[in-house]
C-alpha cells in the first residue's frame, strides 16, 4: 500500500469523527436552547394555546346551562350568530365606535405632538407630563372617572352647559349620546401613548429637512403638511393599527359606564361575549364562536390595512 493511501486510511476515522462531533454539538444546542425555553413554553401553552383549543372546541358545542350535558352542533354557533339581532347589533355597534375611537384618538395627539415639538416646545416635559398621566390611570377608575363627571346632576359636564344655557342630556342613558360619551373617555385615557408615540415619530425625523424648508422660505404649517406628516406616515401607520386593534376589544368603559346599554347602544363585540359567557344564563359555546368571530373581523381589518395603507407608507 502507497503512503499516500495509508495517510488517506489513518485520515478516515477521524473525518467521520469530526463530522459525528459537529452533530452532536448541533444537538446538544438544540436542546440547550429548547431547555432554556421550557418555563416560557410551559406558561404560553397553559394560559394561551390551551385556552385558545379549549374555546374552539366549545364554539362546536351548545352546553345546558344547568347540567353537564355538552351536545356537538358543529358551526351551528356560528350561523346563529348571522341570524341574531342582538349579536348583529353589537357588530355595528362595534364598528361604529372604533370609527369614532380611532380618528379622533389619531389627530388629536397628532396635533398635540406637533404642538409640543413646535409653539409649546418650551415647556414641553410639562406637557407631556400631563398628557401622558392618562395611560397609567387603570380603565376601572377611568370608568368611575367618567361616570361621575357624565352624571346629569352633579356632574361636571353638565354644570359647565349649564353656565351657557344648555341643558345637558342625561349622558349614560341617552341611546343617541351614551356611545359618543362612553368614546370620549377612551379616547382620552389613550391619549398619552398616542401623544407620546406621534412625538417619538416627529423627533425622528432629520432636521435638515426643516432647515431647507426655512431656507425656501416656507411657514410652520407648510412644513407640517410637506415634511412633517408624510415623514410621520410610518408612526400614523402604526398608531392606526395598534389602535383599531385596542379599540376593537375595549371592555372596562363600557362595563363600568353603560353595561351595554342603554338598549344596546354600547353592546359591543366583546362585551357581547362577556355578558353571554357570564352573566344570566350562560352560553359559553355560543360566547366562544363570538369569540373566534371577533379574531377573525380584527385579522381581516389589519390584512386590509397591511395591504392597501402599508404600501403608501413613506420611509426616509
Amino acid at each position: 500500500m502507497s503512503q499516500t493511501a495509508q495517510i488517506e486510511q489513518a485520515s478516515q476515522p477521524t473525518a467521520q469523527s469530526r463530522k459525528r462531533r459537529k452533530t452532536w454539538n448541533k444537538v446538544k444546542a438544540a436542546v440547550e436552547g429548547y431547555l432554556y425555553l421550557t418555563p416560557t413554553l410551559v406558561i404560553l401553552a397553559i394560559f394561551v394555546y390551551i385556552p385558545i383549543f379549549t374555546s374552539f372546541r366549545l364554539s362546536l358545542t351548545r352546553i345546558a346551562p344547568f347540567g353537564n350535558q355538552t351536545i356537538f352542533v358543529g358551526i351551528g354557533n356560528y350561523a346563529r350568530l348571522f341570524a341574531d339581532p342582538d349579536y348583529l347589533n353589537s357588530l355595528k355597534v362595534t364598528l361604529m365606535f372604533t370609527l369614532v375611537v380611532v380618528p379622533v384618538g389619531i389627530i388629536l395627539a397628532v396635533f398635540l405632538a406637533i404642538a409640543l415639538s413646535y409653539p409649546v416646545r418650551h415647556l414641553s416635559w410639562f406637557h407631556r407630563l400631563l398628557i401622558f398621566v392618562p395611560i397609567v390611570i387603570s380603565t376601572a377608575v377611568t370608568g368611575v372617572l367618567f361616570r361621575w363627571i357624565y352624571h346629569p346632576i352633579v356632574g361636571y359636564l353638565n354644570y359647565a352647559l349649564s353656565l351657557v344655557g344648555i341643558d345637558g342630556p342625561n349622558w349614560l342613558s341617552s341611546k343617541e349620546w351614551a356611545l359618543f360619551a362612553v368614546a370620549f373617555a377612551v379616547i382620552w385615557r389613550g391619549l398619552g401613548f398616542n401623544v407620546i408615540i406621534a412625538l417619538a415619530g416627529i423627533q425622528n425625523i432629520d432636521s435638515t429637512y426643516y432647515e431647507a424648508a426655512k431656507v425656501d422660505g416656507a411657514n410652520m404649517w407648510q412644513r407640517v403638511r410637506n415634511i412633517t406628516l408624510p415623514l410621520l406616515s410610518p408612526t400614523l401607520f402604526f398608531l392606526l393599527i395598534i389602535n383599531v386593534i385596542n379599540t376593537l376589544q375595549v371592555f372596562g368603559e363600557i362595563n363600568i359606564l353603560t353595561e351595554g346599554g342603554p338598549g344596546g347602544a354600547t353592546n359591543t363585540m366583546l362585551y357581547s361575549i362577556y355578558y353571554d359567557a357570564f352573566v344570566g344564563t350562560p352560553f359559553r359555546g355560543y360566547a366562544s364562536a363570538q369569540a373566534y368571530l371577533l379574531f377573525i373581523v380584527i385579522l381581516i381589518i389589519s390584512f386590509i390595512q397591511f395591504r392597501i395603507l402599508g404600501k403608501r407608507v413613506h420611509y426616509q
